[in-house]
């Protein structure tokens, strides 16, 4: 069980918290009445925990004496305030080393607090990655004013202009960059469908199952094509007068929200597509594959019966994917052994080749999606 602990001195947000964090664990797969707890009452020492203090003004300092047992757990206690300007002076003194997070107006469902919980969890990835696929001559200046804004909000936005240095090979990159993306925005204009590089990461973000938010310009027909992808039909009236070839600013704010509430359900469709197979290998071999609402799958050897523990590394593994697998969720004993398994199609060829390197290296071991089958078969 997540359990979460809300300290609301505002008076209306832990609602609104509570129903937006039980939305997005519909989005994991998980079931929130029995998944999440938000009752302090019945926290169990044994499971992970989590604090978020909303706080705007003098109120949020008589919080300190519910701040401090969750600090002594030990857990992390998100301090939440209207304005980061007098941040001390609306912040219990024992949680003003916390680096605090600014209510968003354009964020009305707090998808961004809801988010950073789950990160914290480790139910969404830590690495927060996006990919804007545009055509130059009709949305540069909308592709480096949202690569702008979500930068602003913590994102690592791929940029093709701005992401890939000097000399190094040009397609390899975009691909890698790609597959590590948790979410693809695509700014479809009157021709990108007659771009070649467009079209092509359109195919490939399809392929590679990442969730695609289209926003369609004014008077631009949709292609049946990409009727899978999330449409965002933008109007006349959403682009800034003053600069017509931008977004007004309110709505790139949107837009960046909408961002934020999309990552859950994208991040479970591609681990979906790491795990579906591994589960169809594990039934057509006979072995017993448990998955786990943590987002791991735990395989028993027929033979010995030994646990292995596989965690679907979305995107590209690297050292963080490596190391958080070897702690074990609290109350549950530890497993035999730790594999990652993770897809090494558009990987760059020297990093998987030095995952190979670390296969042999590393406690933790590597299994490429292609192999699942043969893998599960040698058990």
């Amino acid at each position: 069980m997540y359990q979460i602990v809300i300290m609301d001195a505002i008076g209306t947000k832990a609602a609104i918290l509570q129903a937006t964090l039980e939305q997005r664990a519909r989005d994991l797969n998980l079931d929130p009445l029995t998944d999440l707890c938000f009752n302090p009452a019945k926290l169990d020492p044994a499971s992970p925990r989590v604090g978020v203090l909303f706080s705007d003004g003098p109120a949020g300092l008589a919080f300190a004496p519910d701040v401090q047992p969750l600090l002594d757990s030990p857990a992390t206690v998100i301090p939440v305030v209207q304005s980061l300007a007098d941040f001390a002076k609306h912040i219990p003194q024992n949680l003003r080393t916390a680096n605090g997070l600014e209510l968003d107006p354009a964020d009305p469902a707090l998808d961004k607090v809801a988010s950073l919980v789950l990160e914290l969890f480790g139910l969404l990835r830590k690495r927060r990655r996006l990919f804007i696929s545009y055509k130059r001559n009709e949305a540069a200046a909308v592709a480096h004013q949202l690569h702008n804004a979500l930068d602003e909000r913590t994102f690592d936005v791929f940029l093709d202009t701005l992401s890939i240095r000097p000399a190094a090979q040009f397609q390899e990159q975009l691909w890698h960059r790609m597959t590590d993306s948790d979410l693809v925005i695509l700014l479809y204009t009157a021709s990108v469908h007659q771009s070649g590089w467009v079209q092509q990461e359109i195919d490939r973000a399809a392929g590679m199952g990442i969730t695609v938010l289209q926003l369609i310009w004014p008077g631009v027909a949709r292609n049946p094509a990409t009727q899978i992808f999330e449409p965002v039909y933008l109007q006349p009236a959403d682009f800034d007068p003053a600069r017509p070839d931008e977004l007004a600013s309110a709505v790139v704010a949107k837009i960046c929200t909408q961002v934020e509430s999309l990552r859950a359900r994208s991040l479970r469709r591609r681990e979906d597509e790491l795990v579906g197979p591994l589960r169809d290998s594990a039934t057509s071999h006979n072995v017993t594959a448990a998955i786990h609402p943590a987002r791991y799958v735990d395989i028993t050897k027929p033979k010995t019966a030994e646990v292995i523990r596989i965690i679907p590394a979305v995107g590209v593994p690297d050292s963080e994917s490596f190391h958080d697998p070897l702690r074990s969720p609290a109350g549950e004993p530890a497993p035999n052994e730790t594999v990652l398994l993770y897809d090494p199609r558009h990987l760059i060829p020297a990093w998987d080749q030095h995952l190979d390197w670390l296969n042999t290296h590393l406690p933790v071991k590597t299994v490429k999606l292609p192999e699942i089958g043969k893998w599960i078969a040698a058990l």
